[in-house]
């Protein structure tokens, strides 16, 4: 059985006789993932019972034989267990088949392909008293990319269709229906009023992603206050525009050196309201991610989410500590992001982003009034001074 969110919701989770199915895999946006989760944890083992009959493992650190142990065990004064299995496609390179690269040695392609026909083994010949949860790292689709189509791989997916469940909780950008009418039935539980039309008004403005539309919706209601509707100047007053793709046509027209394309890209952003300084964040952020992901193109190491098993320990130590500007745990929950700084890091040479980073830090003084103002006031014309940095980078030299 493979179902989309909206099918789950419409038939329920419970296909046979009122009884959960053995296993599910899961896959998609992390709070639509997490409220199918919660409705099969709540239909299948009750809050009383889940100390001793809900076990929940992570597939980093996680074996198959460590899965099929936790699975053959039995119910202790309930009817199920459960088991739930998040990060599942990290289970010994379970997820490999989704555009990982192949492994270099017979001996690890030998390895993944045992780990995936045990697990195929152990999903067949399930306890009917044991339901299984497999769940996928989150992600997030960004404008012009496709939504994942895989939980695991190919094998392991076709088993879980014919022994259990598939749902894809992932949210199609181009599609906002769905987004905005979660939106609409989430505000209402929460007793806030959305004026017509503004769910999807914001999930226009501000992205697909659930949790974080959420929390949006909560500021947007404290400002209009308990007795007026969220409407979409409120929404134009509190929330920031997501810049989508925008910030990508910006990095890649400075790695074509096209200096006007550039600077064309900067001021379609500017008029959209977003301000030169938190630009200036964005775009040194996602050179960081380009510098990271240039070395590791540089190492032959793949990028995608293999990428944490394969780094050098001594090259994981240089690498941010945590954040988004740590691209080895970015790329682990967002395999979109791999596909775009592929492209892009190849546009430049490790010496050409160490001199982009330099002139960022420039232009950074220069917009706090720190250093050099470029013969104008940078301080109050933060604006002008990004255009400048944009037209030094792409006439810099390699």
């Amino acid at each position: 059985m493979n179902l989309s969110f909206v099918q789950w919701q419409t038939r329920g989770a419970w296909a046979r006789d009122g009884a959960p199915l053995t296993v599910y895999g899961i896959w998609g946006d992390a709070w639509l993932q997490d409220r199918v989760i919660s409705s099969l944890l709540e239909t299948a083992v009750g809050e009383g019972e889940r100390d001793f009959n809900f076990d929940q493992l992570d597939g980093e650190n996680t074996k198959v034989a460590d899965i099929l142990a936790a699975v053959g065990n039995l119910p202790f004064l309930s009817d199920r267990r459960v088991v739930l299995v998040k990060r599942a496609e990290r289970v010994e390179g379970l997820g490999r088949g989704d555009g990982d690269a192949p492994p270099k040695s017979k001996k690890k392609a030998a390895t993944g392909a045992s780990a995936a026909t045990r697990l195929v083994g152990g999903l067949t010949s399930l306890p009917p008293t044991t339901v299984l949860i497999l769940a996928r790292t989150p992600e997030s689709v960004e404008p012009g990319e496709r939504a994942g189509e895989r939980c695991l791989n190919a094998a392991l997916d076709r088993t879980i269709d014919d022994v259990g469940a598939l749902i894809n909780c992932s949210v199609d950008p181009k599609n906002t229906s769905l987004v905005a009418g979660i939106l609409e039935s989430e505000a209402k539980l929460r007793g806030i009023k959305l004026e017509r039309g503004a769910a999807a008004y914001m999930c226009n403005r501000c992205g697909t992603d659930i949790a974080f539309l959420l929390s949006e919706v909560e500021k947007c209601a404290l400002r209009a206050g308990l007795s007026s509707p969220v409407t979409p100047a409120v929404i134009d007053e509190m929330t920031r525009p997501a810049l989508g793709d925008t910030i990508f046509d910006l990095t890649d027209a400075l790695g074509e050196r096209n200096g006007g394309k550039a600077i064309a890209t900067l001021r379609e952003l500017l008029e959209r309201g977003e301000a030169p300084e938190r630009l200036m964040a964005t775009v040194v952020s996602n050179l960081r991610q380009l510098m990271q992901a240039r070395a590791f193109l540089d190492l032959n190491l793949p990028l995608d989410g293999s990428l944490a098993r394969r780094l050098p320990p001594e090259i994981a130590e240089q690498l941010p500590k945590e954040g988004r500007d740590n691209l080895v745990q970015a790329l682990g929950a967002q395999s979109w992001l791999a596909r775009r700084l592929n492209t892009s890091a190849r546009r430049f040479s490790s010496g050409q982003l160490r001199r982009a980073l330099e002139l960022a830090l420039e232009a950074d003084l220069a917009m706090k009034g720190i250093e050099g103002d470029g013969g104008f006031d940078s301080k109050n014309n933060s604006a002008a001074t990004m255009e400048i940095f944009l037209a030094r980078l792409c006439s810099s030299p390699a």
